[in-house]
């Protein structure tokens, strides 16, 4: 109640055995406080169906979210908001197809996903719809922590390194400040997976990640879209459907995580700005055939 208010309320509880005094001049009442919204999302779900990650969960407890949108704001605000749990060491093989616009799909060779890892250290090795893909590090309190990547697209390697609180591109010579959390585009698969090992509830709603490439390093955005059932040369396979937003001019990936398998990548789907659109799916899965390797550091 407020002060004036109160000071009102005492004043004409006597009035009954004394002389009414004067009235006394009005005093406006101050404005409502409105309450602040994260105090309310903080225990309230978003929604009774799907609950989604709200935005201001990246911004710690009682704080204003900033008036920037994500994209144009430095990644160095952006800290990882996601629990993660290493994927154990694995090797995936798939079948791969690719299909043009109005044509026949058509049966490429098989892809592959070598994941090797002993909790702290990891190497990893992606070929397929992404192209090929290395990368190499470790892990923390965010998850995987790459140290360097490299991706081929028919000419000498494009690498990336990750320290001293920067993200440098060779291919281009610039750097950009390090995120908590951030991923390489192989990375990012397990991180996925790590995610969902850790607490699946996290890959509800909108899940953002911080991903750099061998040019820049960009806000990745994926959108739960339910779960399905794939058919695999494993059989039937329930996973997880998460999709980046359609943008005009803008590759689409989409990715497939089963929580029976460990919440591995079981399917891959890449539609280019062309329209053209490559799949992997996932036929075999078998540990690697070696230990994890001790170069990554």
């Amino acid at each position: 109640m407020p002060a004036d208010t109160a000071r009102r309320e005492d004043g004409r509880q006597p009035a009954r055995d004394a002389a009414p005094a004067p009235a006394p001049a009005p005093v406006p009442h101050p404005a409502p406080v409105p309450v602040a919204a994260p105090a309310v999302a903080a225990d309230t779900p978003a929604a009774p169906t799907v609950p989604s990650l709200p935005a201001a969960a990246a911004a710690p407890a009682g704080q204003t979210a900033p008036d920037t949108p994500a994209d144009a704001a430095p990644l160095v605000q952006m800290p990882s908001r996601y629990r993660v749990r290493m994927p154990e060491p694995v090797l995936l093989t798939y079948t791969q197809t690719r299909q043009a616009p109005g044509a026949r799909p058509e049966t490429l060779a098989a892809a592959h996903i070598d994941w090797r890892s002993d909790g702290e250290r990891y190497q990893l090795q992606v070929d397929g719809v992404l192209g090929r893909l290395s990368s190499q590090g470790g892990s923390g309190d965010a998850g995987v922590m790459p140290r360097s990547a490299s991706e081929e697209n028919g000419g000498s390697p494009s690498v990336t390194e990750f320290g001293n609180g920067e993200v440098r591109f060779r291919a281009s010579g610039r750097s950009v400040p390090d995120s908590v959390g951030i991923q390489d585009r192989a990375s990012l698969l397990m991180q996925l997976a790590g995610i969902g090992l850790a607490e699946p509830e996290q890959l509800r709603g909108t899940v953002e990640v911080v991903v750099a490439g061998p040019l820049e390093a960009t806000i990745e955005r994926f959108q739960a879209a339910g779960v399905e059932t794939l058919a695999t040369a494993l059989g039937p396979i329930e996973a997880w459907h998460l999709a980046q937003p359609a943008l005009p001019g803008r590759p689409r990936l989409e990715v497939w995580l089963a929580p029976a398998r460990g919440w591995l990548p079981v399917q891959l789907r890449l539609t280019g700005a062309d329209g053209v659109v490559s799949t992997q799916t996932v036929s075999a899965i078998a540990a690697p055939p070696a230990a994890p390797a001790a170069a990554a550091q």
